[in-house]
């Protein structure tokens, strides 16, 4: 009986929560189709079976509607990254067709995060909070897998590892705005020598080497 009472209370509340993330897919999809110039709130309404009063409800404006997106999109990514419950590990020649993936599959995606990137600098923009938390999330990601790569021989062991992945993240920012402005930029590539000089990846090769019977000093 007891149990039953909270089931019915927390009815609405998780009714409430899918109808967001339908609203938020349907938008994700509008921008994959048409870029977030093209994402109006009747045909969100139209995609996710709301209405626009209720489109509202949940996302008063536009900014509202394309931060709702993107972080949907950021947690399909994690999703998929996590199948399976185990410790990421960064695995560099994955890492560069991750990369090129992304760009390419994801131009339109892309081009609104740099867009609303801008747009976070304003502190009461929805896009404000959505950057604190997302580099908040990639930052203890990369901390971990730059971690891991210290235990496992494969990242110099004096590194700060949670510096190191601020500034991997840094990189990433950069490389994303030269790829959208020049489509034959190899953002795969220069994302992948970046991590290898920041974690100092190279070092470490050039040491092992040097430590082979017959190499030495």
């Amino acid at each position: 009986m007891e149990a039953a009472a909270r089931s019915r209370k927390r009815g609405p509340y998780q009714r409430s929560h899918e109808r967001r993330e339908r609203i938020a897919l349907a938008v994700l999809r509008l921008i994959d189709e048409r870029g977030h110039e093209g994402v109006t709130t009747s045909l969100v309404a139209a995609l996710s079976d709301s209405s626009e009063p209720t489109v509202l409800y949940h996302f008063p404006t536009k900014d509202h509607l394309l931060v709702a997106a993107l972080d949907r999109s950021d947690d399909l990514e994690l999703d998929l990254a996590t199948v399976g419950g185990e410790e990421l590990t960064l695995n560099l020649d994955a890492l560069r067709t991750v990369a090129d993936a992304a760009v390419s599959a994801h131009e339109r995606r892309l081009r609104l995060f740099v867009m609303l990137r801008g747009q976070a600098a304003t502190p009461d923009h929805p896009a404000a909070e959505y950057f604190a938390r997302r580099t908040g999330r990639a930052m203890d990601v990369w901390t971990g897998m730059i971690s891991k790569r210290q235990r496992d021989g494969l990242a110099h062991p004096g590194l700060d590892a949670r510096e190191t992945a601020r500034q991997v993240l840094a990189l990433w920012d950069g490389l994303v705005l030269a790829r959208l402005g020049d489509p034959n930029f190899d953002c795969g590539r220069a994302l992948v020598d970046g991590v290898r000089r920041l974690t100092g990846q190279n070092w470490v090769e050039g040491l092992a080497v040097l430590n082979q019977p017959g190499n030495g000093l």
